[in-house]
């Protein structure tokens, strides 16, 4: 989250691992912050172009 550019890419595949591969609820709702974050306020956050 500090880093000035997000790589979007590398974070949806990294949301998607969490939420598959935990098998307790917590585990799979982790992801759900920055999820939201990049889906809501897209303005805010400066993704890394490919």
């Amino acid at each position: 989250m500090e880093q000035p550019h997000w790589n979007a890419e590398l974070m949806d595949d990294l949301s998607f691992v969490m939420r598959e591969a935990s098998i307790c609820g917590l585990g799979q709702a982790a992801p759900n912050p920055m999820d939201s974050v990049r889906r809501y306020f897209p303005h805010e956050v400066q993704e890394a172009a490919p």
